[in-house]
């Protein structure tokens, strides 16, 4: 975008998502009438036109509903992509030209080679083609940023009195005349290197969410060179903290233009830029170093939302490091978010048996993963990473799913319509096992049509959405001659269920009311629904008091391990996508459970209709998990990690205990616990309700509160009161006798 108040669009991605910013925003590209006229032009050649033929209009109208599934991406205009900045680094752009040409050069000579062979030697035009394409990519980008260089130059000699900033800016010509051209040598060339490319990756070859690097694996090499070794551009640690602390400014100052329910469901959200630190080397030695250090410590000093932060956690981890990691959650960011570090490593040698050409990751590269958005890993490095979103990415919501389930596929609370095949009347069911399958039945439809809504975008993306510059940075893409949507050697499907709570807890209620207890029968639950409980007030307090998820309680966390291990996992893994792996689930939320939640009519959990859904792909619904910190740990340890990708815990944690003496050394013991259940992951809230509502009557003076909404933090005066109000109805967790005990620590 050439203003500086203004977001880049993208109708070739989605016209649909344009126009709403032409028509409803005041960030419209400027004449406006120029850009309702590039929008219409490409109304017939974008990616949502290409898709749409490929479903019929009922299915359409089912997808952009946004009520039992997410709207296809080729709709949307949303998308996500894993750069392998490592090639650039090490390698340097005009190294990537060398090879492009030197690939031309060999498969000319094999197109010219005696006995012409058109079924072999055809195919070998595209190739060449593509890799011409890669070398005019890679030189645009290299004059763009010797344009910088000469720009930063002419204002130093020209214009600039003060002498420090006129040195500055001839270092920052001398490094953007070199960078991202050549390799990399010291620090500030890697982060000026991440910058041009994440540039081009997230806002100027397409738009592309997230910031998914492993950072301080990648920076390590520079960041040694310069604060330690001080071979090439010397500095100190404290130097090196302020360029982090300036990525974070950079990245802040980012926009994006998504579509109006993409900017919905991220309240308070610049576009989920995260990075990824901490974990094990390839070796399987500690990936902590000091440039993890800095950047925690620049993400302290620079109260910046974005980019967030994930911690990988392994036993192996300096304790330094993780003091850092609490330091950070007990000064109430929101984050870093953890994940298990062995968890993780071990699900990117499962999807790497479904290579389709045997090329996946190998245990060595397990180890290079980093969260590609909020909560799923995939590979990093200069091979196999994920390249667009349509490999893994979308939502589906079992709480609306239940919802017409109970209602024979038809939607009666929101878009009175057919949304799902006709399951029959939940009247007649004379057994639970009975429901179980129906909701299994309008799951399957949901999961199948989303799925497929994503494989048509990719097989799209690939003919008209080519990305020459990704391709070119990849070592695969440049070695095999094929496009970055393409090409897929890595497996990393995935799908988000969010509202998964919601409908296992109305699980719970229903069996034990209705097919155990008999306590009231399908009929009397369908009237209180319909009526939103208005009249029904004691038998809502029933199903509110019957048995929910987090609370270690056997009955509950039975029903609701096998929910996720059968259903929403076992029905997503029936599925393979494009690139011949399985699709796993990936519970999250991002604000979608707000949006969501206001889509979805009353359930059986004893939630009113409209109100907000469980926050988390695992976490307790709000102020349902009455039985301390430990016992939430107990009862999603019970659900085995290994059939889902990733699953998101929300925790909220005593902020006087966190703060206390005490404090560290009780949230290792809690984390050590975590680690040893074998659970996904966990983020943490350590901000009191009195702050929160003293930030809700004078919002002025609470400008820099921060707080974890899902995958993302948030200014906490940025979010809507709907939203708001979810968070200060989370539990804040004490540590009492039990729990204590439970960690084997003593206060």
């Amino acid at each position: 975008a050439e203003e500086p108040t203004m977001v880049p669009l993208y109708p070739e991605l989605s016209f649909l998502a344009t126009q709403d910013y032409i028509q409803n925003t005041r960030y419209a590209p400027q004449p406006v009438e120029e850009a309702k006229e590039i929008n219409e032009y490409w109304k017939k050649h974008s990616l949502l036109s290409k898709c749409m033929p490929y479903f019929e209009p009922y299915e359409l109208e089912r997808m952009y509903r946004w009520a039992s599934m997410e709207a296809p991406a080729f709709a949307t205009g949303f998308n996500s992509i894993v750069p392998p900045y490592e090639t650039v680094a090490e390698d340097g752009l005009l190294k990537r030209i060398e090879l492009a040409q030197a690939n031309i050069d060999r498969t000319r000579d094999e197109l010219a080679a005696p006995h012409w062979n058109a079924p072999e030697r055809l195919p070998l035009l595209e190739k060449i083609d593509l890799w011409n394409s890669m070398i005019i990519a890679d030189k645009a980008v290299i004059s763009w940023a010797r344009r910088h260089a000469r720009l930063c130059r002419i204002v130093a000699e020209s214009f600039e009195t003060d002498p420090a900033r006129r040195e500055e800016l001839l270092e920052m010509a001398e490094i953007s005349q070199r960078i991202p051209g050549e390799p990399c040598q010291g620090l500030w060339d890697c982060m000026q290197m991440k910058w041009y490319v994440y540039l081009m990756c997230h806002a100027i070859e397409r738009y592309a969410s997230g910031f998914a690097h492993k950072e301080d694996k990648l920076c390590w090499p520079y960041n040694k060179a310069s604060v330690i070794d001080k071979t090439f551009q010397p500095m100190t640690h404290k130097d090196a903290v302020e360029l982090f602390e300036c990525e974070r400014l950079k990245c802040s100052e980012h926009g994006a233009g998504k579509s109006r329910v993409n900017r919905e469901i991220f309240p308070g959200s610049n576009d989920l830029f995260i990075l990824t630190i901490g974990g094990l080397n390839r070796d399987g030695s500690d990936g902590c170093n000091d440039c993890t250090d800095a950047i925690l410590e620049a993400a302290r000093n620079i109260r910046t939302t974005e980019p967030s932060i994930m911690f990988r956690w392994n036993p192996k981890g300096r304790l330094k490091t993780k003091r850092l990691v609490f330091v950070c959650i007990r000064d109430g960011m929101g984050f870093p978010s953890i994940k298990n570090d062995a968890l993780n490593a071990h699900q990117m040698l499962y999807y790497a048996r479904f290579s389709q050409n045997n090329n996946g990751a190998t245990p060595e590269e397990a180890h290079d993963w980093a969260n590609v958005l909020c909560m799923s890993p995939g590979l990093v490095g200069r091979r196999k990473t994920q390249k667009t979103r349509s490999e893994g990415g979308g939502s589906i919501f079992p709480a609306k799913i239940l919802e017409i389930t109970l209602n024979d596929g038809y939607d009666w609370s929101y878009s009175d319509t057919q949304l799902g095949p006709k399951t029959g009347d939940p009247r007649t069911f004379d057994t639970f096992e009975k429901l179980w399958e129906a909701f299994r039945v309008q799951y399957e439809y949901t999961v199948s049509i989303s799925i497929r809504a994503k494989d048509v975008s990719r097989y799209w993306e690939a003919r008209v959405l080519q990305l020459p510059f990704v391709s070119s940075i990849d070592d695969g893409c440049m070695e095999l001659g094929r496009d970055a949507c393409d090409l897929s050697e890595q497996p990393n499907g995935w799908h988000n269920p969010i509202t998964t709570v919601v409908a296992a807890n109305s699980l719970v209620a229903i069996k034990k009311l209705i097919y155990d207890e008999k306590k009231y029968t399908m009929e009397q639950l369908l009237e209180a629904l319909y009526s939103n409980w208005e009249g029904y007030e004691e038998m809502r307090r029933d199903f509110v008091n019957a048995p929910k998820w987090g609370n270690d309680d056997d009955y509950a966390d039975g029903i609701i391990k096998k929910f996720y291990e059968d259903i929403i996992a076992g029905e997503m893994r029936k599925i393979t996508n494009y690139s011949g792996g399985p699709v796993m689930p990936v519970g999250q939320a991002v604000g979608l459970y707000m949006e969501v939640g206001s889509r979805t009519g009353p359930t059986p959990d004893g939630r009113y209709g409209g109100e907000a859904c469980d926050d988390g792909g695992i976490s307790p619904y709000m102020g349902t998990d009455k039985k301390g910190p430990t016992a939430v740990l107990k009862s999603v340890s019970k659900v085995d990690s290994t059939t889902q990708k990733a699953n998101l815990l929300n925790q909220r944690l005593s902020v006087p205990i966190m703060r206390s003496r005490h404090g560290f050394k009780i949230w290792l013991a809690y984390m050590n616990t975590w680690y040893d259940l074998n659970i996904d992951h966990v983020q943490f809230n350590c901000v009191s309700n009195a702050e929160l509502l003293a930030a809700q009557r004078e919002p002025e003076k609470h400008q820099d509160l921060i707080v974890r909404v899902s995958g993302f933090s948030a200014r906490f005066v940025d979010i809507p009161t709907y939203g708001q109000n979810t968070i200060i109805a989370r539990n804040e967790q004490d540590f009492g006798p039990e729990d204590l005990d439970f960690l084997n620590v003593s206060a």
